[in-house]
């Protein structure tokens, strides 16, 4: 069989993926490109062309910074907080720091069993401070001038992160202990002989073995944490006083509830660029790190 031959071979293989993810992807993201430079209320076929317009709205609009700080600010708490959590939550349960490994390991993974959005209207109802479960068993034990979890800022934000680190961290946590029982136990053994305790094993065998994995997880929390919608939308709408607004919400409020296609889209594709750049960056870092390696 001659090369080209193979060419043809590999075309008939690659051809349906490639209609595939040009129909679906690179379309419509083009198309989306193409909207970002217009005014369009996406209910009609009017369009009016606003070259840089909405550029330039984006840039002095004061919603749209507040937006992105506060998806910064969930992406980089839940990406130090899950790992370290999750890491903490695998040793203790491979090494058998603690009993009923087998009942730890199935509780932390439930909340991947259900929905997002079940999660968030199950949180919504803990939290609420008239019949949350939440303010009902600390009114248990005295604490009477309850703050509103969801209605103030602070604890908006915190209720959120909160959410967002319960549902993530059984499922990271599954992958480190996944991870932690491929690493031979000679290791560990040889540590236990050289005097090593649980400490000095975790420090020198466990958690340099589970580095680049511990990498690979950041940037996953990293690249789905600019994609915060569903959490915020349903336990807080973005509020109060768009504390807990972020880019998601934000596009969305824009296109669906004020009928601003055009500005929606320049944001969308903002978003879009910054997901982009981060998955090239953490690329780039894994390829340096494996070439010094």
């Amino acid at each position: 069989m001659n090369i080209q031959t193979n060419w043809r071979v590999a075309l008939l293989f690659i051809l349906p993926a490639l209609l595939f993810y040009v129909t679906f992807l690179v379309i419509p993201y083009a198309l989306a490109f193409g909207v970002s430079f217009v005014k369009w209320r996406g209910v009609t076929l009017n369009m009016e062309f606003n070259g840089l317009g909405n550029f330039a709205k984006m840039i002095g609009d004061p919603f749209f910074w507040k937006s992105l700080y506060n998806t910064v600010f969930f992406t980089i708490l839940t990406g130090l907080i899950v790992p370290c959590m999750a890491l903490y939550f695998a040793v203790s349960v491979t090494r058998k720091l603690v009993t009923g490994a087998r009942f730890f390991r199935i509780t932390f993974f439930f909340p991947n069993l259900i929905s997002q959005v079940a999660i968030a209207v199950l949180w919504w109802f803990a939290l609420n401070p008239e019949f949350g479960i939440l303010s009902n068993f600390l009114r248990l034990f005295g604490f009477a001038d309850l703050p509103s979890w969801l209605g103030e800022p602070g604890w908006a934000r915190a209720a959120i992160v909160a959410v967002k680190v319960w549902a993530a961290v059984g499922f990271y946590m599954v992958l480190y202990v996944s991870a932690i029982e491929g690493i031979p136990e000679d290791y560990y053994d040889a540590c236990k002989i050289d005097g090593a305790g649980e400490w000095q094993s975790f420090r020198h065998v466990t958690f340099p073995l589970l580095s680049e994995m511990m990498k690979v997880t950041v940037v996953f929390l990293l690249l789905n944490g600019f994609g915060t919608f569903d959490v915020v939308r349903i336990m807080t709408d973005g509020g109060p006083d768009r504390a807990t607004e972020t880019l998601a919400t934000y596009i969305y409020e824009n296109a669906f509830e004020l009928g601003k296609f055009g500005y929606a889209t320049t944001i969308a594709m903002t978003l879009f660029l910054i997901t982009f750049s981060l998955a090239m960056l953490s690329l780039w870092i894994q390829r340096r790190d494996s070439v010094e390696y």
